[in-house]
């Protein structure tokens, strides 16, 4: 006899939870309070929800993660109780910081807004909160491709590019699509001046693989349109032929 699949645990109802259990989570070296709904971060991360049947269960003292970025953990936080993320930079710094970042957004601070987001994905997949992870990459993705800012897509940042292949894995499809944007939609008019005095820092990984694939482009007329859809991590592909940004591409 077979067992039935079980049905998908329910979301927490916030009335609900809000008359259960607090939580107590120390972030970072200075040791940021955070007090969150246990019904809801349990729900949401396999390895919270693990931790507090287990090894956290009877501290009375709250759970210490000491090499998390109190910002990351910020936008978290939100993304716990609002299940969404901005793709506008200046919100996403406003999620992360203690004070409002102001209006004027360099480009240093703009890389530092998806810079956080990308490390919002790795938190993601390191504490088994897929939808954030998910939702982390795709903002990103997104982003490049135009969603949120003027001009379509274009190459990324060659500083987010030096941090990305520093500390992403070699298999993460945001490393593809660095390397496939840098080929087919970078031009080099866009590099100001801090943008050139990167490029003796760009890592040989990065360079090597741009290499191949404007080998491919040139010698076996492998296709130049890129679409968002491609870099996106899906649960299945019923939801890959349901993406908004499936058939939309963009060209060199």
């Amino acid at each position: 006899m077979t067992n039935k699949p079980q049905a998908p645990q329910a979301a927490p109802v916030f009335g609900t939870a809000a008359k259960g259990e607090i939580v107590t989570i120390f972030i970072g070296p200075e040791k940021k309070r955070y007090n969150i709904h246990k019904d809801v971060i349990c729900h949401h991360s396999e390895y919270f929800r693990t931790a507090y049947n287990g090894r956290w269960k009877e501290s009375d003292e709250g759970a210490t993660l000491e090499d998390i970025e109190v910002e990351v953990f910020n936008i978290f936080v939100h993304w716990l109780y609002a299940q969404t993320l901005p793709n506008c930079p200046q919100l996403i710094l406003r999620l992360a910081e203690e004070t409002d970042p102001g209006s004027e957004l360099g480009w240093s601070r703009y890389r530092h807004a998806w810079e956080l987001v990308l490390k919002c994905g790795m938190f993601g997949d390191r504490f088994l909160t897929p939808a954030f992870h998910h939702l982390a990459h795709n903002t990103f993705v997104n982003v490049q491709f135009g969603e949120g800012v003027d001009g379509g897509a274009s190459g990324v940042s060659y500083a987010t590019i030096i941090w990305a292949f520093d500390n992403l894995p070699s298999d993460s499809l945001i490393l593809a699509m660095m390397v496939d944007l840098q080929c087919i939609a970078w031009n080099e008019e866009q590099d100001d001046e801090e943008e050139k005095s990167d490029l003796s820092q760009l890592p040989n990984e990065f360079l090597v693989a741009v290499m191949l694939k404007q080998n491919k482009i040139r010698v076996c007329d492998e296709t130049t349109e890129l679409s968002a859809c491609d870099y996106h991590l899906h649960e299945s592909e019923e939801e890959k032929k349901a993406c908004p940004a499936n058939g939309k591409y963009c060209k060199s």
